[in-house]
């Protein structure tokens, strides 16, 4: 519930807090007074915009305030701890800042939040019913959501606005894929081309360093072969050589060695030396009897080479690069290939998602029509109540063709939406004797303000929201209608916080607790204020909407009795 409402600096409000009671919560006040501020205020709070003009004149910053019980309210507990905004008492504090600049800052248990968010939360808690919204009535387009609320049909609703966009996302997969189709083909031929340009050469991992290798030695064949000999004659085969002087260095040391065991290490030193050396030459000569001086080779490899190069630069990379390009196209090109086959998975699932729309758009279409017989019964009782004796009413469904759709029910071809295959539309009978017609087209302003409470009773047991705010639910009615609808908000409040504008005593005096809007001049200053009345100041006010400016004994006499013909109406319920 709303537990209490903090203003200041907001329009003519200067500074003021009102704490709101469970049941019927009644404001009244004169015309003019501010109980549209009051309205705006709180509209504010639930997330409306504003601007700074709301700024009460030579301010700098205007705070709206809400503390809200959310104890027994799930889905509310559940949404803040998500967000990290939930506190430790079940109580929910949305704060609104309107700052001279022309921005807000908005706050959710002292947590700065977004507009959105607030609406998210305020829509869970309040149902504000302002003036404007009996036109909602009027709207074709409102009376489903009116439907699917008397039949507690949205969670079904929802299952079937999820079924409509899984199809329209496999629509636009489709026509995306049946777009890109032709041009697609289209590109497989360069792949293709690509691909086989690539083949061609054949590169393989490694074999560019291999034949830059074999390409240097066969460039050089005559060096390396004159080397390698060269090198054979001075370490081993020419007389002089570096193994003959070794030799007879080591015929020394051996003498040495039987001289002094010193020369012993030095002397195995030489002989590994020697040993090292015979094994060069040997490499040396096995190396030189392989050299390959072979011109046709060396232009084959300088060839091959020159392809790399030329796929190194037409690819912009390595040839390991080119390795892996090949591999791109490849899949590139399976998946062109594999188009149809793609488009044709595609198709079979949104043959199956419509099947699952149609499947819970016809489920949800049945418990509809259920509903609606029963709101059909429903709504003539209450109004039967409130002053419209004999009066009917009908839900008109209907389904729209479509020749282009993509849903067929029965061989018929019917527009589908995200709520789903219905269109609703309310028809009434206003009085006995009168055909049913379009409600939009019979109903007066009071008719409306009626229908319009007997659908909030009628969905009241489905509704989880808990405050409802109605603003001039009285206009166009007034003396035994007015009593009636007085006992109707009573009784709503039963299951629900009402707080509720009014001008009508009748209404006033159903309440069980009442505001009073005023205006207060002060010097040059005019302010708002809002005050509870104590009971005994209920008889005035009461007074004041039945008597105007002048109330006299009669009036006040009035006003008694209707305070003590509610009570008695909220005793016989009691018991």
């Amino acid at each position: 519930m709303l537990k209490r409402v903090y203003i200041k600096n907001y329009a003519l409000v200067e500074e003021g807090e009102i704490e709101f009671q469970p049941g019927l919560n009644i404001i009244t006040g004169e015309t003019g007074a501010g109980k549209s501020i009051l309205l705006g205020a709180i509209g504010t709070l639930l997330g409306e915009r504003t601007s700074a003009t709301m700024l009460r004149a030579g301010e700098a910053k205007a705070v709206i305030e809400g503390h809200f019980s959310i104890h027994g309210l799930p889905q509310v507990q559940a949404y803040l701890r998500e967000r990290e905004l939930d506190s430790q008492d079940d109580e929910l504090i949305i704060r609104r800042e309107i700052l001279a600049s022309g921005r807000s800052r908005a706050f959710i248990n002292d947590t700065p939040t977004t507009l959105d968010e607030i609406e998210v939360v305020a829509n869970m808690l309040v149902d504000l019913h302002g003036q404007h919204e009996h036109q909602s009535l009027l709207k074709v387009g409102e009376h489903l959501n009116f439907l699917d609320a008397f039949g507690r049909l949205q969670p079904l609703r929802e299952q079937v606005q999820q079924h409509y966009r899984e199809v329209e996302q496999l629509q636009q997969q489709l026509k995306h894929l049946r777009e890109q189709e032709h041009a697609l083909k289209e590109k497989a031929d360069y792949l293709q081309f690509q691909i086989e340009e690539i083949n061609k050469v054949d590169p393989q991992p490694g074999e560019e360093e291999e034949l830059l290798g074999e390409e240097k030695r066969l460039a050089h064949s005559h060096e390396l072969l004159e080397n390698c000999n060269r090198l054979a004659n001075m370490l081993y085969e020419q007389e002089g050589s570096a193994t003959d002087f070794l030799g007879q260095a080591i015929h020394i040391l051996n003498q040495l060695q039987q001289l002094d065991a010193y020369f012993e290490p030095l002397n195995r030193d030489l002989e590994t030396a020697l040993i090292a050396i015979e094994e060069v030459v040997k490499s040396c000569q096995s190396y030189a009897a392989k050299i390959e001086i072979n011109p046709e080779r060396l232009e084959e490899v300088r060839a091959r080479l020159a392809e790399f190069t030329r796929l190194k630069k037409k690819y912009a990379t390595d040839i390991e690069g080119v390795l892996q390009k090949r591999e791109e196209l490849q899949n590139e090109l399976s998946r062109i290939e594999s188009l149809d086959e793609e488009i044709a998975g595609l198709e079979t699932q949104l043959q199956e998602a419509i099947g699952r729309y149609r499947e819970a758009a016809v489920a949800l279409s049945e418990k509809r029509q259920k509903a609606a017989s029963e709101l059909e019964q429903a709504i003539p009782e209450i109004l039967a109540e409130i002053g419209m004796s004999g009066s009917r009413f009908k839900v008109q469904f209907d389904m729209d063709d479509d020749p282009d759709s993509w849903l067929t029910l029965d061989d018929r071809k019917v527009r589908a939406f995200a709520s789903g295959i219905d269109r609703v539309e309310f028809y009434i009978s206003a009085n006995p004797g009168q055909p049913l017609r379009p409600l939009q087209k019979v109903a007066s302003g009071g008719e409306i303000s009626r229908i319009m409470l007997a659908l909030k009773k009628a969905i009241a047991h489905s509704v989880q929201v808990p405050v409802l705010i109605f603003d001039e639910i009285d206009i166009g009615i007034s003396g035994r209608v007015a009593e009636a609808v007085g006992r109707k908000l009573r009784e709503l409040a039963e299951t629900h916080q009402i707080i509720c504008i009014t001008h009508l005593p009748q209404i006033a005096s159903a309440g069980q607790t009442h505001f009073l809007v005023e205006k207060i001049q002060s010097g040059d200053q005019t302010q708002t204020k809002v005050r509870r009345l104590a009971e005994e100041e209920r008889e005035w006010a009461i007074a004041r909407l039945l008597g105007g400016e002048t109330i006299t004994e009669a009036h006040l006499s009035s006003a008694r009795e209707l305070l003590q013909a509610q009570n008695r109406t909220s005793a016989s319920v009691s018991s």
